[in-house]
């Protein structure tokens, strides 16, 4: 299996030190950690969601060589699990990727009194976070008070879970720690964006592409011709596969309530783009409630 020895710079190292999270592109929070986008691909790669009419994409993952575009959540480490030949990450923002190739570097590391005590490693706090209610009593922080936590402040539980992981993985920079607990999976990490891929993978071409929240998002690919120019780069390096994009459609999440993510364009979904539909295969609506999965292709037939 292919393994490349992580060495973060002076800079990530500081980063890692000091739990930045802010992304040098926006300064907004990087989306390092597990959301409900996160927790609904979990729940369609392992579970059964067939009786929903959802779009099964296993066949897009397992024995497959994946791109991720951008680098959202942990999603990469899902489809890694779930079966993927290799997962390649781009990501335009370098606090995102140094989080990502931190967590997988120091993935089974659980410190010395976590091995002691049973503390769980950082995968396993990513495990947990996937699920819509982490599980109560595997922190160091007492029982009693994880449990108040889920009952009346489940979002503070999550927010425990998370630092705890970036206490950990800053625990592991301090003490200099090796690639022993490096996660024995096929996973690449590049800050870039289409371009810098197009020019770094010029001879590589992948089999599926996932495109999360991305087109069409505000501060992701806004413009309608933008998204086409993108759309057009991206099959040429997916020649025989898939381009998964999500979401696919300017509804709110909850159908009456909540966010309205695919906003920028003017259209209700991407594939009334009129420039897109010849790559139209599949649009999936009910995909993480209403905001819907596009399956896009250089060969729709």
């Amino acid at each position: 299996m292919l393994h490349t020895r992580v060495v973060f710079t002076e800079q990530e190292k500081k980063w890692l030190l000091e739990h930045h999270i802010a992304r040098e592109t926006d300064n907004k929070a990087a989306l390092i950690y597990p959301m409900g986008a996160e927790r609904f691909l979990s729940s369609v790669l392992f579970g059964n969601r067939k009786w929903q009419n959802n779009y099964d994409i296993r066949a897009d993952i397992e024995d497959k060589d994946v791109l991720v575009i951008p680098g959202y959540g942990n999603s990469s480490f899902l489809f890694a699990a779930a079966g993927a030949k290799s997962v390649t990450v781009y990501d335009k923002d370098p606090v995102t990727i140094t989080w990502m190739r931190a967590f997988k570097k120091y993935y089974h590391y659980r410190g010395n009194k976590g091995k002691r005590k049973g503390f769980p490693s950082i995968g396993e706090l990513l495990d947990a976070l996937t699920c819509g209610y982490p599980p109560v009593g595997i922190l160091p922080t007492g029982k009693l008070r994880q449990l108040l936590l889920r009952l009346f402040n489940p979002q503070a539980l999550r927010r425990s879970y998370i630092f705890y992981m970036l206490l950990l993985v800053r625990q592991a920079v301090e003490k200099d720690i090796k690639d022993d607990f490096d996660l024995n999976k096929d996973i690449q990490f590049y800050v870039g964006g289409l371009q810098q891929l197009l020019v770094e993978q010029k001879n590589k071409c992948f089999d599926t592409a996932f495109v999360p929240y991305l087109l069409g998002v505000e501060n992701g690919i806004e413009e309608k011709q933008a998204i086409v120019d993108f759309v057009k780069k991206l099959v040429k390096i997916v020649p025989n596969g898939h381009l998964l994009i999500t979401p696919s459609r300017s509804t709110k999440e909850f159908r009456v309530v909540g966010k309205r993510y695919f906003v920028t364009t003017g259209y209700d979904s991407i594939q009334a783009i009129p420039e897109l539909q010849p790559y139209v295969i599949k649009e999936n609506r009910h995909w993480f409630e209403t905001q819907g999965l596009m399956i896009l292709g250089e060969n729709n037939g």
